[in-house]
């Protein structure tokens, strides 16, 4: 069995790459009929799951040790070569969007495989070549100037991702102090952390500009592959936020203040639920070893991708310095075998976090079997509903990890991903005002993130805590740096997955069906699809926040 360590890692050479996409192109478009173009297809289909593979593993050992010289130098390279290979890969999708034969290709693919290569298309145009190379450049400057921040607090030497241990403590004094430092340490680097964002939305603005379009937000509407609502349905979305979520959070806020007499609720307040953070049972060895047993009770099949990836290494999740902050999974299409990555510190967290992941996981491995998936990617807010619901779906083993403290999770994780939305619609919002107005300065735009905290967080005060007094906080947002856009996509699934939970609450089999049933459409299917072809609402409808409210109300006794 192979062993993710083992794989070798082979640098793409740039030249080498582009002239077999071209070959590729080339065959593409002398194909004499759909067989001829299929049987190239499925060629490409290996060629870019090597290529991928390379890409992604390089990705990975950077994020494993940010300061290893050699991936380091290999990610600053293929951030570089990247651009030309979109560029490359976008000639190749407009073959099979103009093929004399298309309709025998629609066929065979799906409709939305279509639809999401016409914006890939659109997206990668030679014309900004240049700046997605300084774009890849500001990114990767970001992750390694917060990777390389270490906190000195309380006689620990600790990385950003490594504080947030104690966000969560009973101690509210400890609670404060982590906060503070935590908050300080981006003060402290303020002048680097604006410096590098005003060059992203400069040189976005600049990208979207040479398309023709305005700004930035059509380009990013498209590199975000928005292929089924507008940026007025998400305003739209936003408004029933703060008309029936944001409400909702603040009767979770306040019976939280009640019971632990909390009074006026600080930020460093909003990670806690209970009066005692419930904190999972065992050693890292044994959280695996509970969750082996979970996932072969929950399906053969999610036992068996678990057990595999147990034995094939494909799990990092121990926090240290040098490791970059955050968790994610990642594909190796190659070898059919998704990658977790996350920074434990023995919080409830770290629960969250396997489920979540592993929800991705579950998606990837049943995505390497679908012919179109490489063409046409699970689109974001679809994948995020895979990791959230799955979260929900881990409860009937719950206490295996939590025992007696069980109770006092399920309320805080449920609490934690209702009041989730408000922030991160305040984070899509933000993204959306800077690009929409690309000449804000920087205390301009602190100005708007404290002000739309007090819009949709009006239980939280911010009042003595270095950075977040100014608005800061949105700096340690990696996806503002690195992922514009990539954030409304977390509350359209969280709205998603309370659906599921509250499916499985009533009849659990059910909803793990219907959740497997949407797994398996992959990226064949627009989210609004899926959602009406599995029988979920729409969180695009007034109608779906009053019916997830009610059920919320319902579960945490509101």
């Amino acid at each position: 069995m192979v062993k993710i360590s083992q794989i070798q890692y082979t640098r793409p050479n740039k030249q080498q790459v582009l002239a077999q996409l071209e070959e590729f192109r080339r065959r593409f478009a002398q194909a004499a009929d759909v067989e001829q173009f299929l049987a190239v297809h499925g060629q490409y289909k290996q060629f870019d799951a090597e290529l991928d593979t390379n890409i992604r593993l390089a990705f990975i050992r950077f994020t494993q040790d940010t300061t290893n010289k050699f991936y380091a130098d290999e990610q600053d390279y293929l951030d570089e070569i990247s651009p030309d290979i979109a560029v490359a890969k976008a000639r190749i999708a407009k073959c099979y969007l103009d093929a004399p034969f298309r309709s025998e290709l629609q066929e065979r693919f799906p409709p939305v495989m279509f639809a999401n290569l016409q914006m890939a298309v659109d997206a990668a145009d030679p014309r900004i070549v240049a700046e997605q190379i300084e774009e890849n450049r500001l990114t990767t400057q970001y992750s390694k100037l917060l990777s390389g921040i270490v906190i000195d607090f309380r006689g620990e030497k600790l990385p950003m991702s490594g504080i947030s241990k104690y966000f969560a403590s009973p101690d509210r004094a400890l609670r404060k102090a982590a906060y503070t430092a935590w908050g300080q340490a981006l003060q402290d680097n303020k002048d680097a952390l604006d410096r590098i964002y005003d060059k992203l939305v400069a040189v976005r603005t600049a990208m979207g500009r040479k398309l023709g379009f305005e700004g930035y937000s059509p380009l990013g509407y498209l590199r975000m592959q928005r292929n089924c609502y507008t940026k007025q349905d998400i305003a739209r979305f936003r408004e029933n936020v703060l008309k029936y979520i944001v409400p909702l959070a603040g009767k979770i806020r306040t019976k939280v203040g009640q019971q632990l007499g909390l009074g006026q609720q600080y930020f460093y307040d909003d990670g806690v639920f209970t009066a005692e953070e419930p904190r999972p049972i065992g050693t890292p060895q044994q959280m695996f070893e509970t969750a082996s047993y979970m996932y072969n009770q929950m399906s053969d099949e999610t036992g068996k991708l678990f057990d595999t990836m147990v034995q094939s290494e494909c799990f990092d999740v121990m926090s240290r310095h040098g490791k970059e902050g955050g968790g994610y999974c990642e594909g190796l299409p190659a070898y059919k075998l998704p990658f977790i990555f996350s920074n434990w510190n023995g919080s409830a967290g770290d629960v969250d976090v396997l489920t979540h992941e592993f929800g991705h996981a579950l998606e990837f491995y049943k995505s390497f079997f679908i012919d179109s998936e490489f063409l046409s990617s699970v689109s974001m807010e679809t994948a995020e509903v895979h990791s959230m619901s799955m979260e929900f779906l881990a409860y009937p083993w719950i206490d295996l990890f939590f025992g007696d403290k069980t109770p006092q999770y399920k309320f805080m994780h449920i609490g934690s991903a209702v009041t989730f939305i408000p922030y991160g619609t305040i984070v899509d919002c933000f993204q959306q005002r800077c690009y929409d107005n690309p000449d804000m300065t920087p205390a301009q735009r602190n100005e708007l993130f404290h002000n739309l905290e007090q819009q949709f967080l009006p239980y939280m005060s911010a009042e003595g805590l270095p950075a977040f007094e100014e608005g800061r906080r949105w700096q340690r947002q990696a996806h503002i740096y690195q992922s514009p856009f990539y954030y409304i996509d977390y509350c359209l699934a969280q709205f998603t997955a309370l659906q599921f939970l509250a499916l499985s609450q009533r009849d659990y089999k059910a909803a793990f069906d219907k959740y497997i049933r949407f797994l398996d459409y992959g990226g064949t299917k627009t989210f609004t699809e899926l959602l009406d072809a599995c029988g979920l609402l729409s969180p695009f409808e007034e109608d779906s926040f009053k019916l997830v409210v009610a059920s919320c109300e319902k579960i945490l006794d509101l």
